[in-house]
């Protein structure tokens, strides 16, 4: 997830970081993930690292906590030429006898450029917050969906839905299809599975760690008839 902490000198391109979410393990020669930076701009790109453990509360607010000494990281600062690349090498060190999943995040954050005294331009300051899960062999997520009720947000009908993951593993909601049934104020029966292109611009990502649970909207074409509506990822 990039997004703009200050406006000052705006760069021609963005630089692009990828991929945006990866699974490690706590030990081993997978505990290892590379993540790779490029600069298509024509000017130097000077960034760092830094490693956060995150919490999401139900709503999905993000609370990062810093987390440096569960990680190595290689390089911590670096300057991305352009026309470069840059491949950080991010090797989880922490608890290697995990019993479920661990919410990470990989803050890559743009260091400012100091201008000449004098000189007026607009930066855009960009981070890149990538998402790493340590996942422990064979921790498997186990979502269950609740259906709080029918609500209506900027006039589009929907269902609001609370999804409780008791498992061990991570549960990506912004990922999966979801199926969807139900009876129409008509009487008429309904059906449709949503695509996780269409999930993804409603929930993102919708990261659900091992004994949490998450709060979504759900947009759908018509209302249904509440106690006759399933919900089931698939």
């Amino acid at each position: 997830m990039a997004f703009a902490i200050a406006l000052i000198y705006v760069p021609a391109e963005a630089a692009t970081v990828s991929p945006m979410i990866v699974e490690v393990s706590p030990s081993g020669s997978h505990s290892i993930a590379r993540i790779e930076l490029s600069n298509p701009g024509e000017e130097d790109f000077p960034v760092e690292v830094m490693m956060f453990r995150g919490e999401i509360s139900e709503a999905g607010e993000l609370n990062l906590i810093p987390a440096e000494e569960d990680f190595l990281v290689f390089p911590a600062q670096i300057i991305v030429k352009p026309q470069g690349q840059q491949v950080f090498r991010i090797q989880y060190v922490g608890e290697p006898n995990l019993v479920s999943s661990q919410v990470y995040y990989a803050a890559i954050r743009q260091i400012p450029v100091d201008f000449v005294d004098g000189e007026s331009q607009l930066q855009l300051v960009v981070n890149y917050n990538i998402l790493i899960n340590v996942v422990p062999n064979g921790a498997k997520s186990n979502p269950v969906v609740e259906i709080i009720g029918l609500e209506t947000r900027n006039e589009i009908q929907g269902l609001q839905l609370r999804v409780v993951n008791t498992g061990a593993g991570f549960f990506l909601a912004g990922q999966q299809q979801w199926d969807v049934a139900g009876q129409t104020a008509s009487g008429e029966s309904f059906s449709r599975r949503f695509t996780a292109e269409e999930i993804a611009k409603s929930f993102g990502v919708g990261i659900v760690a091992p004994g949490k649970a998450r709060v979504f909207f759900l947009p759908l074409n018509q209302p249904l008839v509440e106690g006759t509506i399933t919900v089931t990822p698939t």
